[in-house]
């Protein structure tokens, strides 16, 4: 995680999210970020186009992307792209 840019650990959130249902403390450890961090990106993600919604359980908030078959390839692009990018 640590070679990825903010936006590219975004992206990374939105990919998690394509595969399945997380919780966001399975994704603050996954990303290496704090949980104010993680909803910066959920926000950032919807301003993207994903449609997430949050549901509080007895384990805590977890997310879920509403329409992955609208933004899963856009987004599986962008992140290919910002893991590529290289200024040399």
């Amino acid at each position: 995680m640590g070679d990825l840019s903010e936006l590219g650990k975004t992206l990374f959130v939105g990919r998690e999210l394509l595969i399945g249902d997380e919780s966001s403390e399975a994704l603050c450890v996954l990303v290496g970020v704090s949980l104010p961090t993680l909803r910066r990106y959920i926000r950032q993600l919807c301003m993207m186009g994903c449609s997430i919604v949050s549901v509080r359980t007895a384990a805590g908030w977890v997310y879920r992307i509403e329409n992955p078959n609208q933004v899963r390839e856009r987004l599986c692009l962008w992140l290919d792209l910002e893991r590529t990018r290289s200024l040399l």
